[in-house]
């Protein structure tokens, strides 16, 4: 006989983790279900470090998480100001935390301060179940819930769930098991990543370069010390991971500028295909998708990980509505309210991130001087700025907040 509970959620990287804990906080019982083995604490810097902008949405929903407070402890990168520009010509957008109204417009946090920071809060928490390393072989409906058949270390073993959700990366084995097909693209572009030591402290200051060839972010990661993701064609990026320490030092500041003065130190440098991919819908019966599960968008403006703490929020929302009125949170009216929130705003996400890559890459003349005219206008205006930062920030329309707790239900 299978154990029962109000939500299985599948993958347990930073979106899964964060909705097991998000469901459970509603009064969810939550089975969470990884495939790989979990972190036993925060684990050791990587090689390259992986890093996420949070933005102040998403640190809002961290806060209640109860996860920013140990976040915070380890003093992630506070990012005050963000230079915007267009590569080597004179067009330039600068967003200011005090124009903003904030203490910060975000913070660069380590993947794996995040992971091991969620995972330490599940542990933690009473009615949430880890089963791993474990994965999904089956899933079947049975009557008022959803059968998962576990392989890996649970192989032999099921269990049930009225809410099944996807929280398993861009090649979601939940999205393929309930039908739901996807579409997307591959923009012939690679991310180069590393840590890179300035000459200059960088004081708060991100930086996001648009060159033709694609964006060039830094962000400020404490001191001198900047995480750069780099956007390159596949054979430029395959060279780029080839030259020494020296040549690649030198062709990146070439292509960023002097803002830093010279660039002293690189740690191991990685590359990673760049993609768009959306599932065609974030619900099916029983199921509902959440992080990359149900869209992988372009890095640029940072824009990953907080659109999927915002799915998470939004499906607490729904799912803790139903709980406080005894509803099953499996339920397509349940569904139907997630995943109308959620395609708007990851459709405007979308339209952002794709717009913004194709319009910086189009270097003919008449296009380059309307890109001009609009960073003057942007820079020139207060309310079309303070309309950016809102947006870069989580804040913006339709931005969810994750509900108050529920309290006294905790069981199935």
């Amino acid at each position: 006989m299978s154990e029962t509970f109000d939500a299985a959620v599948v993958g347990g990287g930073m979106a899964g983790a964060a909705a097991a804990l998000a469901l459970h906080r509603q009064g969810l019982s939550v089975a969470l279900i990884e495939r790989g083995q979990p972190p036993a604490g925060w684990g050791e810097p990587g090689d390259p470090e992986r890093v996420s902008a949070i933005n102040e949405g998403s640190r809002r929903i961290l806060d209640e998480l109860g996860l920013w407070s140990a976040l915070a402890a380890a003093e992630p990168g506070a990012i005050e100001t963000i230079e915007v520009t267009d590569g080597e010509r004179a067009g330039r957008v600068l967003l200011d935390r005090e124009e903003a109204g904030v203490a910060a417009l975000g913070h660069v946090v380590p993947n794996r301060a995040i992971v091991g920071a969620a995972w330490q809060a599940v542990r933690a928490a009473a009615g949430i179940a880890v089963r791993a390393p474990a994965g999904v072989a089956g899933m079947e409906h049975d009557g008022g819930g959803v059968r998962l058949a576990l392989e890996g270390a649970g192989a032999g073993k099921a269990l049930s769930a009225r809410l099944v959700v996807g929280a398993d990366s861009e090649h979601s084995v939940i999205r393929e098991a309930a039908g739901i097909p996807s579409r997307g693209r591959h923009h012939n572009r690679y991310a180069v990543v590393a840590t890179v030591e300035a000459e200059r402290d960088l004081s708060g200051r991100a930086f996001e370069r648009f060159l033709p060839e694609g964006p060039l972010a830094f962000l400020p990661v404490g001191g001198r010390q900047a995480s750069i993701v780099w956007t390159l064609a596949p054979t430029a990026a395959a060279e780029a991971l080839e030259w020494d320490e020296r040549a690649f030092l030198a062709h990146l500041r070439a292509r960023f500028g002097p803002a830093l003065g010279e660039l002293r130190g690189v740690g191991r440098r990685a590359a990673f295909p760049l993609s768009l991919r959306l599932a065609r819908r974030f619900t099916a019966r029983r199921t509902a998708l959440v992080g990359n599960a149900a869209h992988l968008v372009h890095p640029v403006a940072g824009q990953g990980f907080n659109l999927g703490l915002r799915d998470v929020a939004a499906l607490a929302r729904e799912t803790g509505r139903a709980a406080g009125r005894g509803w099953d949170p499996g339920n397509p009216a349940v569904l139907a309210r997630y995943q109308r929130a959620r395609r708007a705003d990851t459709a405007r996400v979308v339209a952002f991130t794709e717009g913004l890559t194709g319009l910086f890459a189009n270097d003919w003349g008449p296009a380059a001087g309307l890109r001009q005219l609009g960073l003057g206008l942007v820079e020139r205006s207060g309310p079309l700025k303070r309309a950016l930062m809102s947006q870069a920030m989580g804040l913006g329309r339709g931005a969810p907040a994750l509900p108050a707790a529920q309290r006294g239900r905790t069981g199935p």
